[in-house]
């Protein structure tokens, strides 16, 4: 059967995710931006934690497992009424275990703002933790059978924890749930799990539950720059999606990153800001030997040719500008470790492309 010219078979199969990792077709999942950049690649769920929370305890992507993460936990509601199923679904969830760490890291993906966030990631880890505490009873209740089948309390175990079905020594892991914001909206929205409640008032006695939220729009460029890899790619692009003259600022100071864009960043990018310039480089002209895209080249390209679309002359030229600066800003920095290595103002100026004039002056500024 054929729709529009194409059967709808076609349709169907471009929305599949390939087995190369690439999303086929334009349209993604709303939680497909986290999948593409965490699920499937430790390196990045790394980074993230350790950049944004875990700076004093970082893991390795070698550590990262999610084969047995299960968040499904049964509960029993009443005596009559047997058991409910609880289940939630992290966008993104894996499991570490070091000499240092041992926890449960998740991520949640938001493009809008959810005015019950703090409860929801109250469910999340709820749910997590019962999990467990459900695992650990039912091992006690194997190991306390009797061959009879009757359970008996064993010796050295005290009625309470007979009762609790959990031991003294016993323990679960930590969860540690983790917002990541793209909206371009500051998020107003509550951190606490008590900015839910009714009265404003403290309530010291109550449950206290802080989120962790990384507001992606709101950051400074040093916190951008102090990702690595993909990340800061994203990060980056994102904050200034809006404003093309402070994008062409941030692509050329961050020109390593930026002259390989790999295809994971290059479809979180697009599903995340929409923007129709990606497109226009996403073209095996600005296709680089490693499989990426140089996105350096390919605005520099759009604007010798005025195809960067949405910008007047005036912003063309801020944005030809803007880049320059941050070129010369690198030929600076690079003149000066040179410099430092006792090269000559003249072999300095023809590695940095600008004359031997401009190199003295900054050899000048340092002294």
């Amino acid at each position: 059967m054929k729709e529009d010219g194409k059967t709808l078979q076609e349709k169907k199969s471009r929305k599949k995710i390939r087995s190369d990792g690439k999303i086929a077709g334009q349209g993604m999942k709303k939680d497909s931006v986290t999948t593409l950049l965490f699920q499937a690649n430790n390196e990045n769920f790394a980074e993230l934690f350790n950049r944004t929370l875990l700076a004093g305890n970082p893991v390795s992507p070698q550590e990262l497992d999610e084969e047995n993460i299960k968040e499904t936990a049964h509960i029993r509601v009443t005596k009559e009424g047997g058991k409910t199923t609880l289940v939630q679904y992290r966008d993104v969830v894996k499991g570490v275990r070091n000499e240092r760490i041992f926890a449960v890291l998740g991520i949640e993906n938001q493009s809008e703002i959810d005015y019950a966030m703090p409860f929801r990631v109250l469910e999340l880890d709820f749910v997590n933790y019962a999990r467990q505490m459900q695992i650990i009873r039912e091992r006690h209740n194997a190991e306390w059978k009797a061959e009879e089948g009757h359970k008996r309390r064993p010796p050295g175990v005290t009625a309470g924890e007979y009762l609790g079905r959990f031991l003294r020594t016993d323990r679960v892991v930590r969860c540690v749930t983790l917002v990541v914001y793209w909206g371009e909206k500051p998020w107003d929205g509550p951190m606490r799990l008590s900015d839910l409640f009714e009265t404003e008032t403290e309530a010291p006695c109550a449950v206290q539950v802080e989120m962790n939220l990384l507001d992606v729009c709101r950051m400074s460029d040093e916190e951008i720059c102090s990702y690595a890899g993909e990340l800061r790619t994203v990060f980056g692009f994102r904050k200034y999606a809006e404003d093309k003259e402070k994008l062409g600022r941030f692509i050329t100071s961050n020109r390593e990153h930026f002259s390989n864009v790999s295809e994971t960043a290059m479809n979180a990018l697009e599903e995340l800001t929409h923007s129709p310039e990606l497109a226009k480089i996403r073209t095996p002209e600005y296709q680089t030997t490693e499989g990426g895209y140089n996105m350096c080249r390919g605005i520099q390209g759009m604007i010798q040719e005025g195809k960067l679309e949405g910008i007047r002359e005036g912003k063309i030229v801020g944005l030809r500008e803007g880049i320059r600066e941050g070129e010369m800003k690198k030929a600076k920095e690079m003149s000066i470790s040179l410099a430092d290595m006792g090269m000559s103002a003249e072999k300095i100026a023809m590695a940095a492309r600008v004359s031997v004039g401009l190199v003295r002056e900054w050899l000048a500024g340092q002294r």
